[in-house]
This record gives C-alpha cells, sequence and structure tokens, in this order.
C-alpha cells in the first residue's frame, strides 16, 4: 500500500468545522473544545447540526451527512472536528461524497463511532486523526489535548505509554 495523503498542517487564522455525527450535542457542552480551538488561533466554524436533535441523534442520517459534507465542500475549512462520538455515523456513510477531500485533504478528527469515517478516508488513501474530540476536551489532560494540537499543526511529537 501507498503512504497515506497527509492533509497540509493547520496554521493560526485557520478555520476547523465542529460537526456533529451521531449524537445530539448543545453549544454549552463545546465551549471547552470552542475555546480550546481558538487559543490554537483557529476560527470555529459550528455545523448546523448543532443543538438539533431527532431522537438520540443530532438530526436525522441525510441531516447530518449534509452537515458533514457541507463542512468537506467548505474550500475554507481546513480540519472538521467531529463533536462527538455515540452512534450514527454508519449510517451518514452511503450518503457521502468523499472525493472532495481527496483534492482539499483536510484533518478528521474523532474516536469511537467516528472510526467508520476513518477506515473510509483511508480506504481512499487519506490520513485522518483518531483523536479527542471537543465534547469533553476540559478534562483531558494537558498531554492529550497538547499532542492533538501539535499533530494538526505538523508538530514533532512522541506518545509515551504510561504503566499499565
Amino acid at each position: 500500500m501507498s503512504a497515506l495523503i497527509k492533509p497540509p498542517a493547520l496554521r493560526s487564522g485557520d478555520t476547523i468545522a465542529i460537526v456533529p455525527t451521531a449524537r445530539v450535542i448543545v453549544l454549552d457542552e463545546l465551549r471547552d473544545g470552542i475555546a480550546l480551538a481558538e487559543s490554537w488561533g483557529l476560527k470555529v466554524k459550528l455545523g448546523a447540526g448543532i443543538g438539533r436533535k431527532t431522537f438520540q441523534q443530532a438530526g436525522s442520517g441525510e441531516e447530518r451527512a449534509a452537515d458533514l459534507q457541507a463542512a468537506m465542500n467548505d474550500p475554507e475549512v481546513r480540519a472538521i472536528w467531529c463533536a462527538r462520538g455515540g452512534y450514527g455515523t454508519v449510517h451518514l456513510m452511503e450518503h457521502l461524497d468523499l472525493s472532495p477531500l481527496k483534492k482539499n485533504p483536510k484533518w478528521v478528527i474523532g474516536f469511537s463511532d467516528i472510526t467508520v469515517l476513518h477506515n473510509a478516508l483511508q480506504n481512499l488513501g487519506l490520513s485522518s486523526i483518531h483523536g479527542q474530540m471537543p465534547h469533553n476536551i476540559g478534562v483531558k489532560t494537558d498531554e492529550s489535548k497538547s499532542t492533538l494540537r501539535k499533530a494538526l499543526f505538523g508538530e514533532a511529537y512522541s506518545v509515551v505509554s504510561g504503566e499499565w
């Protein structure tokens, strides 16, 4: 397999979109993540699904897919930070056109339910970041936040496992 395409490193002034692809989330739950991104010099664009609720999801599958697609298609957005995990991202996949990311690679960040999206991106030859999301990031370690910033900004870092 050839090397994965790595999106360009972020720079101060770039825009990161926070998009809910799964469970419902409200603005108050994202304040720490927004503040963190802004402290890194990033502009934050919020997806339309924030605050939207359809059962346990941030909208229907089609609405959530449209929200994610809008971020992928937006030339100003340099990275997409999935708001939270949960369940439901798998239902978006049939509605998404990931080809804009091949033409204009951008970081996609998340874990848990977002893994299906990471898998699809890897199958296209694109790198992504299996990492912390803005939901509850305020209680995460400084090392976790710092490593995410370094990965996004193309800075050298190392991961040292703790004692188990």
